[in-house]
């Protein structure tokens, strides 16, 4: 389920960070249960039960933090701001639950989440879906080659551009039959002709019951880059 709009709070208290309802580490080592993505147009602090985990992450960056088992309240408040958007997150050490700080629609920083999407892939079958998180990307070309296609490489849609809309039309699984995905992924030219020079290039080997979830965000310094989570 996709949360947004979440509750917009003042800046927390000094009283509410209590360290023992904390997690115990963070780390960019690719471990943990918790991987947040830096989706937003600026950088970010990560709280955890009002415990700042991971300060100043910059745009574009994935941070892995290890909670403890359990219900927790993660939140995110561009680096020197005074205003926290919170979302609550049951985490387990057993699956590695993934959140995304963005722009909401109305320009305020949101957070969702991006493993939860109650998409079925059917036995037989593998799914994929792509998200344009790049804030300052503009429209992107992203094509793909899918195993049932013996086809030149399909665009994913058009225009595609940033969203915030990430469940439902807006935001499509493609199906296809088990078998390796090829996504690419660039800025201009705006034609397929910018296939075999992209700048990404994904390949998704998947088997049957298989989905995963492109993630494509802005580049410190630039640019654009992309990962493929669960």
């Amino acid at each position: 389920m996709q949360i947004r709009n979440v509750l917009l709070l003042a800046a927390l208290v000094a009283a509410c960070k209590d360290s023992t309802t904390a997690p115990t580490n963070n780390n960019n080592s690719g471990s943990g249960s918790l991987r947040v993505i830096n989706a937003n147009a600026t950088a970010v602090d990560v709280l955890v039960d009002g415990v700042v985990l991971s300060a100043a992450v910059p745009v574009g960056q994935t941070v892995m933090l290890s909670p403890s088992d359990g219900q927790h309240n993660l939140g995110f408040r561009a680096t020197g701001s005074s205003t926290t958007a919170i979302i609550p997150l049951k985490t387990s050490l057993a699956a590695t639950r993934t959140i995304a700080a963005r722009r909401a629609q109305d320009g305020s920083l949101a957070a969702s989440v991006l493993d939860d999407t109650a998409s079925i892939v059917p036995a037989g079958a593998t799914k994929v879906r792509v998200l344009h998180l790049a804030t300052n990307a503009g429209v992107l070309q992203v094509y793909r080659t899918q195993p049932d296609a013996n086809v030149s490489p399909l665009q994913w849609q058009f225009p595609f551009t940033y969203q915030t809309e990430l469940t439902g039309p807006g935001a499509p699984f493609f199906q296809s039959t088990p078998g390796t995905w090829e996504i690419h992924v660039w800025q201009t030219p705006a034609a397929a002709s910018g296939w075999d020079s992209a700048p990404i290039k994904l390949t998704i080997p998947l088997g049957s019951g298989e989905q995963r979830t492109v993630v494509i965000t802005d580049k410190a310094g630039g640019g654009i880059q992309a990962q493929v989570i669960n």
